[in-house]
């Protein structure tokens, strides 16, 4: 394993990588030169072979033709001093005779045929060369001009030349070679050793660093040697090791912190969730106790028979529901106020008027107890103001009911005055005084957190939920003010708060808000409409066709989306009251579904006893126009349903003639009629009802812009009453419309 870990190392890879290569070329280069220098050493040796045999050639002319062996032995002893030549032999062709100098074999020569002695040939260790002796005759000049006779054949000659001196060179050579090779080696290998140490010994200490740095221990600091690459690579270590450091060091800082946090928030969670346990124990009681007289009563009054004791009954059940949904709803404004805060409407609204209706609401309970109730307003509080007025008589009508609850004896006095002006805007202060028991100074700072009251005992005594101070704090502050309280034990208690409202221009007519009470006496506020009751709670469902009809609606039910859906597709409807929380088609499909289906498709005002941010936004983008909650209070349904109704609707019809009676000529209203008509009769025909609403919508704007009031009237009736009927039923009351049209007298 150590051994393949320095095999693998950058080292051993780098000297490898270097040495292998250049190995290979010193091996290359000296096979290339030995086999070089052998070949120029064999030229060498060929070409003092072929210069000697020539040479002796032409010298030995003379000698050879008058056969002087002595002369003979003289040129070869000349060449003998060649180094290399070791003997030569001289053959007479006319006297056929042999002579040889040195050392010479001659069975060699006679043994090798006259063509292979034209070149050199080699044998026993001797290179043999071959030149033949020719000679030229005397007679020459005899002969004619321009005839060349053929040389004469003396003889030849053959020279040995040895090749040691050929192989000590050579050898000479090749050690030569291989110790200049061996010594470029062991130069490139100590190069190579060198420049890799240079580059593997920083990158062992960094890779040392890092091992360490891995091991925890961020305070080494990485040495920045070696080439610039390995130095640049040691700077980034060392800053990222600082880094981590200073990482480390915030990380346990931010750790430290999150633990105090977590220890302060788990404290707060026990706290919370003793609250928590207090506020179940508490609600489990005060919702119990209103339930119970409730169910009792109610299982009385369905036995009594004794008028005086039925009245009684009713009055207890009355009373207790009232308590029972005074304290859902304050649970629920709490819910709104957590969950994202008040949204304040900006309407003109009387401030007299409205603090008038305030005390009537609150008067029967302070005589009750015997209380004084009075109140006063500045004269320098303009009686018109702009703000949300159902917000501010909240917050003094939460701070009168606790001033009444918590008040033996005395009275209680809300004074109203302006403490600032500028502008278009103004500031109030109202105070709630009351001469009750007063508060416990310690308690005052907790006062306004939910869930919190004075005394334990007193949900016991009062009831309440404890979160009555707390939606006041919020409405407060929503308004741009804050809250006070002033309080002595024995002396009663100062509750006082500011808002800001704005100056209503008397120029201009904001919308105001209806007094809730002025619409009880109305009962035929919604005569002709036509609602949609799409409720899948029977009981409510009931409860809310027999409220709409007191009031001259005309109710249609549907016990689920679907059939809400089916309704709005066939029939016409002013407004649709829509559950969100349905079978089959929950309220916010079928809400989109009627939206898309039509382009004047009805207002559709969403019913829900979910107060939660999510559910309302839903709704609306789904298409409603507002939400309501349930229980269903009837003044608020009434004004919603008013609110959202077109002007048209509901409305008393003018008896003069229309606007069209001096612009429209009478034979064009009578076919624009008759046409409408006519595609009314082919719709019930072919039993097609989509585009019903669309025709009944024309007739009815034709005959209110002409002043046609009796037609309107019949227009009206058949919009409330043909998804009821039947076809032939529908078509004899469109024929009663075509013959009122005929008798009709236009002016």
């Amino acid at each position: 394993m150590a051994a393949n870990k320095r095999f693998s190392s950058i080292h051993s890879r780098l000297l490898i990588t270097s040495l292998l290569p250049l190995t290979l070329l010193c091996m290359v280069l000296a096979s290339y030169m030995i086999s070089n220098q052998r070949v120029v050493l064999l030229a060498n040796l060929k070409n003092i072979g072929s210069i000697a045999v020539q040479q002796v050639s032409s010298n030995a002319e003379f000698a050879l033709y008058s056969n002087n062996q002595a002369m003979l032995r003289d040129i070869g002893e000349s060449v003998l001093d060649i180094p290399s030549v070791k003997g030569l032999a001289f053959y007479n062709l006319n006297q056929d005779s042999n002579v040889t100098i040195g050392s010479f074999d001659l069975s060699v020569v006679k043994g090798q045929e006259e063509d292979n002695l034209i070149k050199p040939f080699y044998a026993d260790n001797l290179w043999y060369f071959y030149a033949p002796i020719t000679g030229e005759d005397l007679s020459l000049l005899d002969y004619d001009e321009g005839i060349t006779p053929e040389p004469e054949m003396l003889g030849w000659v053959v020279v040995s030349v040895t090749d040691e001196i050929l192989m000590e060179q050579r050898r000479e050579g090749i050690f030569a070679v291989l110790v200049v090779s061996t010594l470029g080696l062991l130069i490139a290998a100590w190069i190579a050793m060198r420049i890799g140490r240079s580059i593997s010994r920083p990158l062992e200490n960094l890779t040392e660093t890092v091992d360490t740095m891995e091991a925890g221990n961020l305070n080494l600091f990485a040495p920045e040697e070696g080439p610039m690459e390995l130095r640049k690579l040691a700077s980034g270590i060392n800053q990222l090791s600082t880094s981590v450091r200073q990482y480390n060091v915030r990380m346990q800082s931010e750790v430290a912190r999150a633990t105090a946090q977590l220890q302060i928030t788990l404290i707060e969670l026990e706290d919370a969730m003793e609250a928590q346990d207090q506020f179940l124990a508490r609600m489990s009681h005060e919702l119990r106790t209103p339930l119970t007289a409730v169910i009792g009563f109610s299982k009385l009054l369905a036995a009594e028979s004794d008028a005086r004791k039925r009245e009684e009954s009713l009055r207890i059940i009355s009373m207790s529901s009232n308590m029972l949904l005074t304290m859902i709803d304050d649970i629920l404004e709490f819910s709104k106020a957590r969950a994202g805060g008040f949204t304040l409407e900006k309407v003109s609204f009387n401030i007299d008027s409205w603090m008038a209706d305030l005390l009537a609401i609150h008067g029967p309970r302070a005589e009750e107890r015997g209380l004084i109730l009075n109140y006063s307003i500045d004269e320098n509080v303009p009686k018109l103001l702009i703000g949300d007025p159902v917000r501010f008589t909240q917050v003094i009508s939460n701070l009168l009911s606790n001033a009444v609850k918590f008040t033996d004896r005395g009275g209680v006095t809300i004074t109203i005055s302006c403490i600032a002006a500028e502008d278009k805007n103004i500031v109030l202060h109202c105070s709630v005084e009351d001469t009750g028991k007063g508060i416990k100074e310690e308690k005052i700072p907790v006062l306004f957190d939910p869930f919190s009251q004075e005394d334990t005992s007193i949900n016991r005594r009062f009831g309440g939920a404890g979160l009555g101070l707390s939606i006041c704090k919020s409405l407060v502050q929503a308004m741009g003010g804050e809250i006070k309280v002033r309080s002595m034990l024995g002396h009663g208690s100062v509750f006082s708060f500011t808002c800001q409202l704005a100056l209503a221009d008397k120029d201009k007519t904001l919308p105001q808000i209806a007094n809730p009470l002025e619409l009880r006496d109305v009962k035929k506020t919604l005569a002709g409409v036509t609602v949609l009751v799409a409720e899948d709670n029977p009981f409510n469902q009931k409860l809310i066709v027999r409220l709409l009809s007191a009031y001259g609606a005309k109710c249609l039910t549907a016990d689920n989306g679907l059939e809400a859906i089916k309704i709005a597709e066939e029939l016409h409807l002013d407004v649709i009251l829509m559950d969100i929380h349905m079978p089959v088609i929950d309220g916010i499909t079928a809400c989109e579904t009627i939206v898309q289906q039509s382009g004047d498709s009805p207002p559709i005002i969403a019913l829900t006893a979910d107060v939660t941010l999510t559910e309302e936004n839903s709704m609306k983008k789904a298409g409603a126009e507002m939400m309501l909650l349930k229980p269903v209070d009837e003044d608020k349904l009434i004004r919603s349903l008013t609110k959202v109704l077109p002007q048209s609707g509901g409305q008393p019809e003018s008896s003069g003639m229309g606007l069209l009676s001096t612009v429209v000529p009478v034979d064009e209203l009578k076919n624009a009629l008759y046409e409408s008509l006519d595609k009314l009769d082919d719709q019930l025909n072919n039993s097609e009802n989509a585009s019903l609403r669309g025709i009944i919508h024309d007739l009815m704007g034709l005959s209110g812009l002409y002043g046609m009031s009796e037609l309107r009237e019949l227009v009206m009736q058949f919009r409330a009453d043909y998804g009821s009927l039947n076809a032939e039923d529908n078509l004899s009351r469109v024929e009663e419309i075509r013959q009122h049209i005929k008798g009709f007298v236009f002016d």
